[in-house]
């Protein structure tokens, strides 16, 4: 059985979580998350997966008046959400 990139990422963000103290601060935490990633270049598929491992993530910590920002749809979350609504792009 093989591995997906977004559970390797997952593997590797755990045991990263180990090691960090349970009070440090979100940016902190953040920083250390970015910092960690091990594949080499950013881009392509296990980039994507590592910042979907990585949201999953820091969403446990995340303080309050950062979860009230919102970030704009990105053309993806764009296009499926038109999809769902059944409008013509």
């Amino acid at each position: 059985m093989t591995t997906s990139w977004i559970d390797t990422a997952r593997k590797y963000i755990a045991e990263l979580d180990a090691d960090l103290p349970a009070d440090m601060p979100f940016k902190e935490r953040r920083k250390a998350v970015r910092d960690a990633y091990p594949w080499g270049e950013r881009r392509m598929w296990p980039y994507k997966a590592w910042c979907r491992a990585q949201r999953e993530y820091l969403a446990r910590f995340m303080p309050t008046e950062e979860k009230l920002k919102k970030l704009s749809d990105t053309p993806l979350e764009q296009f499926i959400d038109q999809s769902k609504r059944g409008e013509a792009s």
